[in-house]
């Protein structure tokens, strides 16, 4: 019997997953799409500051450079998660 809710559950999903958005869910959906540019362009960035860190000319200088592109990353990561946050309240 387990087995058998199981194997129904990813036709249940699909099944829900057909029907049209709410204007809400498409909002939701809309701020996933936001949350996954602002990580996108962080880890961009993060790399390019990685990149000027590997060029630079002084230790001090690229242990500067990669705090900071830690420190875009990890600002990049928390601001995606409180917009995926708010979108699954959403749905």
């Amino acid at each position: 019997m387990k087995k058998m809710t199981f194997a129904a559950l990813p036709v249940f999903a699909l099944l829900a997953a057909c029907g049209p958005d709410s204007a809400v869910e498409e909002r939701g959906d809309a701020l996933e799409e936001q949350a996954d540019i602002v990580e996108e362009r962080s880890d961009m960035r993060a790399d390019q500051l990685e990149d000027a860190a590997d060029n630079a000319m002084t230790e001090a200088g690229e242990a500067t450079l990669d705090a900071r592109a830690d420190a875009v990353e990890e600002a990049g990561e928390v601001r995606a998660d409180a917009i995926n946050e708010r979108a699954d309240t959403m749905e």
